[in-house]
C-alpha cells in the first residue's frame, strides 16, 4: 500500500541524545524497541497506527507522561504484573502515541511476564485498558504485514485517501 501524503507527515528520527533526554525526565531506561522507534521514526503529524494513533516524538511523551501523572497521582500498585489492567495512572506507564482525544497508546514498564505491553489509557476514565500487543515490536510488525497485504491488525485494516494519506478503517 503508498500512502506518501502520510510519509511526508513522519517527523525525522530523534536522536539519540533526544532519547537519553527522555529516559533522564521519566527516570527509568527505555526498552531497546523504543529507542529503535524513535532512531527510524521521531513522532508524527498525522494518525498512522491504528485507532488513529498519532506518535509522540521523545519530548511529546514526556510532556504526555507529566500531566497524565499530574491528573492521575495515584494508580495500579508496582507489584500488579505488567498488563493488569485497572483504574489510575502508573509512573512506569510510558506514553508512546495520542488519538488527539481522551486515549494514549502506552507501554507499560511494570514488572512481569507482560512488561513492554501496549494497552490504550483513557484519560477521562483514568482506565488502563487489557494490552493490545505484546510490545512495540508487535505493533509496528503487524502494521507492516497489513500495509503489504491488505489485511488486518486487529480490527483494522488499511486504506488510503484519494490524497495519499493513510487510514485505519474498522
Amino acid at each position: 500500500m503508498r500512502a506518501p501524503a502520510t510519509a511526508r507527515e513522519l517527523l525525522p528520527p530523534a536522536t539519540e541524545a533526544d532519547v537519553r533526554a527522555a529516559e533522564r525526565a521519566l527516570g527509568r531506561r527505555l526498552p531497546k524497541e523504543l529507542h529503535d522507534w524513535w532512531a527510524s521514526c521521531g513522532g508524527g503529524l498525522h494518525p498512522v497506527l491504528p485507532h488513529g494513533y498519532i506518535p509522540y516524538r521523545p519530548v511529546g511523551s514526556v510532556s504526555a507522561w507529566r500531566e497524565w501523572s499530574r491528573r492521575h497521582a495515584t494508580g495500579p500498585q508496582a507489584d500488579v504484573p505488567a498488563g493488569s489492567p485497572g483504574a489510575g495512572w502508573h509512573p512506569w506507564f510510558v506514553p508512546i502515541a495520542t488519538d488527539g482525544g481522551d486515549h494514549d497508546l502506552v507501554v507499560d514498564l511494570r514488572p512481569g511476564p507482560l512488561h513492554g505491553c501496549l494497552f490504550a489509557f483513557s484519560h477521562t476514565w483514568g482506565v488502563a485498558h487489557p494490552p493490545e500487543w505484546e510490545g512495540l515490536a508487535a505493533l509496528l510488525g503487524g502494521v507492516a504485514d497489513a500495509l503489504e497485504t491488505g489485511g488486518r491488525i486487529g480490527r483494522y485494516h488499511p486504506a488510503t485517501t484519494r490524497g495519499g494519506m493513510l487510514i485505519w478503517k474498522l
